[in-house]
């Protein structure tokens, strides 16, 4: 059987990704495999996690921590700010991440089900006519892309209908979201929590725990 398997957002946990691909069960001639976007950033092996999805041809929407590293690779370095300087010491080889990861688009709408790394823009049919920004970073909706934070305002899957299911990442502090349509795979693996994955046609849900913490929760950051 041909398989559609998921995974959240791995955030350079590269062990637990590897142990997650031996629990599914991993055929390169029977599975496809996708990744929920942020699979660097917080975790120990960024580079090494890049690397692998690109030599087993896997596939990655974008997340918001590739969207960053494309945003300040183009700042000249001279303009580099410390947060800028910071976020590159924590990656080893950033330009080389950087040139794999220019061409991972922000969803991909296969048969099964839709990927986005964090969610869809609510009143809008299209997503070519979605704010890119929305699709990278929306976890609340307010009726405006300027407020998609606030635990105030519904989740955003509360304010959408699709035609298919949608598969997403981004929000660890949610958690795992297995609703009718929706399934939210990022389950904190870098805060000391589980990997998920899920694969549509078993309808199943996997999980890895993180071995250790490595990074820890800031108040209102997930």
């Amino acid at each position: 059987m041909k398989r559609t398997i998921f995974i959240g957002d791995v955030h350079g946990c590269h062990d637990e990704m590897m142990k997650m691909l031996d629990a599914v069960r991993f055929s390169p001639e029977d599975d496809e495999i996708y990744f929920t976007g942020d699979l660097i950033g917080k975790g120990p092996n960024a580079l090494k996690t890049v690397q692998t999805v690109e030599q087993n041809h896997f596939k990655s929407v974008l997340g918001n921590w590739e969207a960053h590293l494309l945003k300040y690779i183009s700042v000249p370095q001279e303009l580099w700010t410390d947060k800028i300087k910071r976020f590159f010491d924590s990656l080893e080889d950033p330009f080389w991440i950087a040139n794999a990861v220019k061409k991972w688009p922000l969803w991909y709408d296969t048969p099964q089900a839709l990927l986005v790394h964090a969610g869809l823009e609510p009143g809008k049919q299209r997503l070519e006519d979605m704010n890119p920004n929305v699709l990278l970073s929306i976890r609340t909706w307010s009726g405006s892309a300027e407020e998609m934070k606030s635990p105030a305002n519904p989740a955003w899957f509360e304010c959408v209908t699709w035609s298919k299911p949608i598969v997403f990442g981004h929000w660890a502090a949610k958690g795992l979201v297995d609703i009718p349509g929706f399934h939210g795979l990022d389950s904190g693996c870098v805060y000391g929590k589980k990997l998920s994955a899920y694969c549509i046609e078993e309808n199943r849900l996997y999980q890895i725990p993180a071995a250790r913490i490595y990074s820890p929760i800031k108040a209102g950051k997930s």
